[in-house]
């Protein structure tokens, strides 16, 4: 009973390093395999650097992405953060009416004449 209760300690760190450490980066390795797996040809995708662009071809671990015309970038496979589905485009703002800027009524630099005489 000693012997249990001073491995107690001992088998509770393993347990959480396993449930905040291990368990974790398994899912992101899971996740990212995944992703490698599904990428195809013609795929809108963001690498690391966040630069978005079309996958053009693809040979071993090199990937073609095509991000602006006549522009494409040779990327290795893990170097693709994730496949997006939906590009918003560029340029469109989320309502169709111009913000208005308001101009304020006062001056945001005092004035040589509102200054107090010493």
């Amino acid at each position: 009973m000693k012997v249990l209760s001073q491995l107690l300690p001992i088998i509770l760190l393993v347990v959480l390093l396993f449930l905040l450490v291990i368990r974790p980066a398994r899912k992101r390795a899971q996740h990212v395999s995944k992703l490698q797996a599904d990428l195809s040809q013609g795929d809108e995708v963001m690498l690391t650097s966040g630069i978005f662009g079309t996958v053009t071809s693809m040979a071993d671990d090199r990937v073609y992405v095509t991000v602006a015309d006549g522009v494409v970038l040779t990327c290795h496979r893990g170097a693709i953060a994730e496949i997006v589905r939906d590009v918003p485009a560029a340029g469109v703002a989320e309502s169709d009416e111009p913000a208005e800027i308001e101009a304020s009524e006062s001056p945001t630099t005092p004035d040589a004449n509102s200054r107090g005489a010493n």
